[in-house]
C-alpha cells in the first residue's frame, strides 16, 4: 500500500488598505511560510494578526506551520503626519539626542528627527557630569577642565539640521560632580557661580556655532522631594524640598541660613550670563496639581517677586516656565480637571475610572496643575514625555526585567495573573487593547496640551522609539522598537481624531482677553477716530466668528493679530 502524503492546510491572508502581501497558499505541517508586506506610498503596515496563532499585529517575516488552517488578517493605513507640521501653530515638538547615532546620516534615527523634531535636548551630554567630570576638578590648584567637545558636536549638527536646542541642565542633585559641593555654603555658591558662568559663557559666546540655537535651559532640576501630595502654605515651600541634595546640604551648613536660597542664585546666576535664554526649573510629578505643582509654584512666585524688587530695570520674569517632566502611566496621572475647571469638558468625564477616557480629577490632573502655572504667570513645557504600559500592573515580557520587546513581538505572552498583580485583573483581555489605552492617553494630553497651547511653550518625548527610552521594558513612546508607528503615534498626530472630534481644538484664551479688552474701551467715536474704531470693530467681529465656528489655532494665531494690531493702531481724535 503506497505511502500517504502528509496533510496540507492552507494559509488565508485578509489585507485591507493600500499594499501588497504574499504568503497564502497550502503549506504542509513544519513548513517555513515566508510572509512579505508591502504598504503602497504613503503607507504604514500595522502588522499580523491571528487568533490561532495567538498574534496581535505581529510584525514577522515567517513562521512554523501547524497542522490546522490558519487566518491572518493584516492592513495598512496611511502614514502619520510630521508632528512638527500638525504642531507648528501651537508649539514646539521635541526629543532627546542620545548620542550620535540620533543624527546619524542614513540611520532611521536621523530620518524621524529630521521629520518630526524642531527641538533637541541632549539626553545626557550638557548635564554637570559631562561637562566637568568629577576628576577634571583639581581641589589643590583650583584649576577645572571642562569637556565640551560631545555638546558642542550636539548643539553645531542640530544648527546645521535647523533644529533648535534646549538646555539640560545647570543644578541638579543627580550626574553632577561632587567636588563642586563641599559643605561650606560660601563655597558651594561660588563654585556655582564659576560653573554656570563658564557653561553659559562658553555657548553664549560660541564661534562653532550660532549661540541663538539655545534657547532655552533648565537651570535648577528636581529640587523638591519625591512626593508632594498636598501642599500646606503655612509650612511653606522650603518645607518640600529634596533635603537630602547637596546643594540643599551645602546651603544649610550656616547656622540659620535659608538651604532653599540655592536655587535663586542659580537663576540669578544664569540671568547675569545668559540673559536672552529662556530660563526654567524642571521636576517630575507635576501632575499633583494640589501638591507638589502648589509647592513649585510657590517657590516661582516668591523668588520672581523677589527679584523683580532688587531688578526694577529687568522686566522679564526671573523663573519664566515650569518644565512638567510627565514620565506618566497609563493607569494613573488623568489628563483633565474635573468640572467647572476644565476647558474640555466634551472630554472629560467625572465618573469614569483612571484608566478610562475621559478620567479625570482636580487634585492630580496635568490640565489643573498647567492651569496654576499660567494663573502664577509662567509658561509651561512638557520637558520629557513618556506613557508607560507595564509598570504599576506587572504584565511585563516573560522575564522580570528582561531585554526590551515590542507589544506587537508574537513571544510576548499576556500575562496579566501575576501573584499581587490585581489592578488591570478583568480590566485589559490583551496587548492590544492596552496599545489602545495608551494611545487614547496620549490622545487625551495632547487634547490638553493643544487646548492650552498659547501657554505651553514645548513638548518634547523622551526617546525617540519604545527601546531607545530609559524605561524600555514599559514600551512607553509613540514608535515600537523598529521605528514602525504604534496606535499612539496616530493618536498624537490626531488627537481630534482620535477622541472623536469633529472640530480642531484651539486655545482662545488670549483672543478672549483681547476682545474684552475691546469692549472695555470707549469706542463710541469722541476718543478716537472712525477709521481706526473701524478697523477694531472689524477685527473684532473676525474674532468672534473664529470662536464661534471653533477655527484651527493658525486661524484663532491671525485674527489674535489683527485684533491687536488693530487695538494698537487707535488714534486719539
Amino acid at each position: 500500500m503506497p505511502a500517504q502524503s502528509a496533510p496540507s492546510f492552507s494559509v488565508t491572508i485578509h489585507s485591507a488598505g493600500k499594499g501588497i502581501v504574499t504568503g497564502a497558499g497550502k503549506y504542509r505541517p513544519g513548513d517555513i511560510v515566508q510572509l512579505t508586506a508591502v504598504p503602497g506610498g504613503g503607507q504604514v503596515w500595522a502588522g499580523w494578526s491571528s487568533p490561532g496563532l495567538d498574534w496581535i499585529g505581529a510584525r514577522v517575516d515567517s513562521f512554523t506551520m501547524p497542522d490546522s488552517d490558519v487566518v491572518l488578517d493584516t492592513s495598512f493605513r496611511p502614514e502619520m503626519a510630521s508632528l512638527k507640521q500638525v504642531y507648528k501653530d501651537d508649539f514646539t515638538i521635541g526629543n532627546i539626542y542620545a548620542g550620535s547615532r540620533t543624527y546619524e546620516a542614513g540611520t532611521q534615527d536621523s530620518a524621524t528627527v529630521a521629520r518630526h523634531y524642531n527641538i533637541m535636548t541632549g539626553e545626557n551630554l550638557m548635564k554637570p557630569d559631562q561637562l566637568l567630570p568629577n576628576a577634571n576638578i583639581n581641589q589643590t590648584t583650583g584649576e577645572w577642565d571642562f569637556t565640551f567637545a560631545n555638546a558642542d558636536k550636539f548643539v553645531k549638527d542640530s544648527q546645521d539640521r535647523g533644529i533648535k536646542v534646549h538646555g539640560h541642565v545647570l543644578v541638579w542633585h543627580s550626574q553632577s560632580p561632587a567636588k563642586l559641593t563641599p559643605l561650606n555654603r560660601a563655597q558651594a555658591k561660588a563654585n556655582m557661580e564659576r560653573y554656570i558662568e563658564t557653561v553659559l559663557t562658553h555657548f553664549g559666546e560660541s564661534t562653532t556655532f550660532d549661540p541663538a540655537t539655545i534657547v532655552s535651559w533648565d537651570v535648577v532640576n528636581e529640587a523638591f522631594a519625591d512626593g508632594v501630595d498636598q501642599y500646606d502654605p503655612a509650612v511653606g515651600w522650603r518645607q518640600y524640598l529634596r533635603m537630602s541634595s547637596q546643594w540643599y546640604k551645602a546651603y544649610a551648613s550656616e547656622p540659620g541660613a535659608d538651604p532653599g536660597e540655592f536655587i535663586y542664585d542659580a537663576f540669578v546666576f544664569a540671568r547675569k550670563y545668559a540673559p536672552n535664554v529662556k530660563l526654567e526649573y524642571n521636576d517630575f510629578n507635576v501632575f499633583q496639581s494640589e501638591g507638589k505643582a502648589k509647592a513649585i509654584i510657590a517657590m516661582a512666585t516668591e523668588f520672581n517677586q523677589r527679584y523683580a524688587k532688587a531688578n526694577p530695570g529687568d522686566a522679564r520674569l526671573l523663573i519664566e516656565g515650569i518644565g512638567m517632566q510627565s514620565h506618566n502611566y497609563i493607569n494613573q496621572t488623568p489628563a483633565f480637571a474635573c468640572s467647572d475647571f476644565t476647558r474640555l469638558p466634551e472630554l472629560s468625564d467625572n465618573g469614569a475610572a483612571d484608566w478610562k477616557p475621559g478620567a479625570c480629577s482636580d487634585h492630580a490632573s496635568v490640565e489643573r496643575s498647567i492651569q496654576l502655572i499660567i494663573d502664577a504667570g509662567l509658561s509651561v513645557s512638557v520637558s520629557e514625555l513618556d506613557v508607560q504600559a507595564f509598570e504599576a500592573w506587572n504584565a511585563e515580557p516573560q522575564g522580570t526585567n528582561g531585554p526590551y520587546y515590542d507589544l506587537t513581538d508574537p513571544s510576548v505572552k499576556d500575562l496579566f495573573q501575576k501573584p499581587g498583580a490585581t489592578y488591570w485583573a478583568d480590566k485589559i483581555s490583551n496587548r492590544a487593547e492596552l496599545e489602545s489605552i495608551q494611545a487614547q492617553r496620549f490622545a487625551e494630553y495632547f487634547a490638553v496640551y493643544k487646548k492650552y497651547s498659547q501657554d505651553v511653550d514645548r513638548v518634547t518625548f523622551w526617546g525617540l522609539t519604545d527601546a531607545q527610552n530609559w524605561r524600555r521594558n514599559h514600551n512607553p513612546q509613540i514608535f515600537n522598537g523598529d521605528f514602525s508607528e504604534k496606535l499612539a503615534a496616530v493618536a498624537v498626530a490626531n488627537p481630534e481624531g482620535w477622541l472623536g472630534l469633529k472640530k480642531p481644538i484651539s486655545d482662545t484664551s488670549r483672543l478672549v482677553d483681547a476682545i474684552a479688552l475691546v469692549d472695555s474701551l470707549d469706542l463710541r467715536g469722541k476718543t478716537y477716530t472712525g477709521k481706526s474704531i473701524g478697523a477694531v470693530n472689524g477685527a473684532r467681529g473676525k474674532a468672534n466668528a473664529v470662536i464661534s465656528k471653533r477655527g484651527t489655532q493658525a486661524e484663532v494665531n491671525a485674527a489674535l493679530a489683527t485684533l491687536l494690531a488693530a487695538i494698537d493702531g487707535l488714534e486719539r481724535r
